[in-house]
């Protein structure tokens, strides 16, 4: 992971001192869940499922052991799931499975009796179940840079785990455990109770890019200088002509037989393919560019760096067409 970190923050000091010939463009793609859902998926139901407990009035401090809102949890993560349009129907159930318990703060996994009495209840062909959300409160500060000031603050260390349930099944079909870090400004008004219900909304955004197809935005680089194709191609990128940017930019191609503008040329053409889904077309432009490019110049290194972009999202796209195929 720190090799990734140095390659890329290396990358950006490359690109932040290098001349202006080099832009951005951001743009959105699909990315799969780690759960392929059978077609036959189509009605859910998110339920409550954690240990009952209830956080006090009081003001929100460090060093407390704190247990989440099921309720909240729930009705956040229902809507979450809802709003990606993905199911046909998602029905939220937030009563306490856990009230009765005599053990209050145990974990326990739904029974296969209990996923199949909701399933008939409500006529359900899955469960996303919220089985517990932990918190660790400790001292901290929030800085804020548009002013230069810092404050004391009262930071939660959560962790949040979100089992998937499919009737007839023995065990559950998914398990989903992220944890992560949120910050408040100590005030008198800051209670537990309020710590708690926002932690607990906040965690239910943490499992849905496992659960479920999702939009990621990507960051690249593309050419625009060094010949009147370069530029004019640039000119068309900024009125969403891809086509006649790519015209361009495969006249700029074939102009030179070798050198650093075939290869940015090439470059831009792996981007035109990469942003038409066709991955495997994007790789081979850019073998096209690594040829022609000089070793160990910048233009290589932005090539290896955009090598191992694309070897990301290679993996995702039949998985993804998988996914979404119950919506042709």
């Amino acid at each position: 992971m720190r090799k990734t970190f140095l390659f890329i923050a290396c990358l950006w000091t490359v690109v932040l001192t290098s001349c202006s010939s080099l832009q951005t463009i951001s743009f959105e793609s699909l990315q799969p869940a780690d759960i392929s859902y059978p077609d036959a998926i189509r009605r859910v139901a998110v339920v409550n499922n954690m240990p009952v407990w209830k956080p006090a009035d009081t003001q929100a401090r460090p060093d407390r052991q704190l247990e989440g809102d099921g309720r909240a949890a729930t009705e956040a993560l229902a809507q979450q799931i809802a709003a990606v349009d993905y199911f046909d129907a998602v029905i939220i159930c937030d009563s306490a499975f856990r009230a009765s318990d005599t053990v209050p703060l145990s974990e326990r996994l739904l029974t296969r009796e209990e996923v199949q009495r909701v399933a008939d209840d409500l006529d359900i062909d899955l469960i996303f179940s919220f089985e517990r959300i932990r918190l660790h409160t400790q001292a901290g500060v929030i800085y804020y840079p548009d002013v230069q000031w810092v404050t004391d603050a009262v930071e939660a260390a959560l962790e949040a785990t979100v089992r998937v349930y499919i009737p007839g099944r023995e065990a559950p079909l998914f398990l989903v455990n992220k944890q992560d870090t949120l910050s408040w400004a100590r005030s008198p008004e800051l209670t537990e109770r309020t710590l708690v219900k926002e932690a607990s909304e906040y965690a239910a955004t943490l499992p849905m890019e496992h659960l479920l197809p999702h939009w990621k935005e990507h960051t690249r680089f593309y050419h625009d200088g060094g010949s009147v194709e370069m530029r004019d191609a640039a000119v068309c990128l900024r009125e969403q002509d891809w086509d006649g940017a790519y015209s361009l930019w495969e006249t700029a191609y074939e102009k030179k037989k070798q050198g650093s503008m075939r290869s940015r040329a090439a470059f831009n053409m792996a981007l035109y393919h990469e942003m038409h889904e066709n991955i495997p077309q994007a790789v081979e432009w850019l073998k096209k560019a690594r040829e022609a490019v000089k070793s160990g110049s910048r233009d290589e290194q932005l090539i290896i760096f955009y090598e191992h972009e694309l070897s990301k999202r290679l993996p995702h796209l039949s998985l993804i067409k998988v996914q979404m195929k119950r919506f042709e």
